[in-house]
């Protein structure tokens, strides 16, 4: 039985990896930055901008709050009222880019942020997934699922073997015999890397009707 949830487990694999294939074609340059004074300027910061297909004042309102400086667009320049290292910055810039712009399922940056009623979504025009937008710490709080472990999950779509899928803490659980739209428990049968295989141990009592 282990040897077929490994077999499971390298099929997954292997569609995730022809299905995200050549999805993620937007290459994002790393903050080219000068000093003047105290501050640090991201010469193109607006490259940057434009690739991820984001509004401006949404980044400075973010580096804003994350570094307690003012901060200001000049220009294709982003003018920050403080000395930091590229480090820094590529830090942030990450933690932006992995909460408002990568797609939580796919890793595809070809997204956009949509409203639906107070909740803010991002949705992948890659692979269609959508997604309430949390943020990168929030996930780090607990973002490991364990073999043997049960978590319940809601399946987001079926691949073309049948088998149901979801995005749960970073990782895609593949679930053998659930159906888009259920709720399930699922007990972990085996792990690797950012792939998870689920076996279904309940079903809501809705789906049970």
């Amino acid at each position: 039985m282990t040897d077929d949830y490994e077999k499971l487990l390298e099929k997954a694999k292997n569609v995730l990896s022809s299905s995200t294939k050549n999805i993620d074609r937007l290459k994002i340059p790393d903050p080219e930055i000068i000093r003047e004074g105290k501050a640090t300027i991201i010469r193109n910061f607006q490259d940057i901008v434009d690739i991820i297909n984001r509004d401006p004042e949404h980044i400075i309102k973010f580096l804003t709050r994350e570094f307690g400086t003012n901060i200001v667009q000049n220009g294709r320049r982003l003018i920050i009222n403080r000395k930091l290292t590229l480090e820094e910055l590529l830090d942030k810039m990450n933690e932006y880019i992995n909460t408002y712009v990568r797609c939580y399922e796919c890793g595809s940056l070809d997204t956009e942020i949509q409203k639906s009623g107070r909740i803010s979504l991002l949705v992948c025009k890659a692979c269609g997934a959508q997604h309430p937008i949390h943020s990168v710490r929030e996930a780090k709080d607990d973002e490991t699922i364990e073999e043997g472990k049960e978590y319940v999950v809601e399946i987001t779509e079926v691949g073309s073997s049948g088998e149901g899928r979801t995005n749960y803490k970073g990782y895609t659980i593949f679930v053998p015999g659930a159906k888009r739209g259920e709720t399930v428990k699922v007990r972990i049968k085996k792990v690797k890397n950012d792939v998870a295989i689920g076996e279904i141990i309940e079903r809501s009592k809705q789906e049970k009707k």
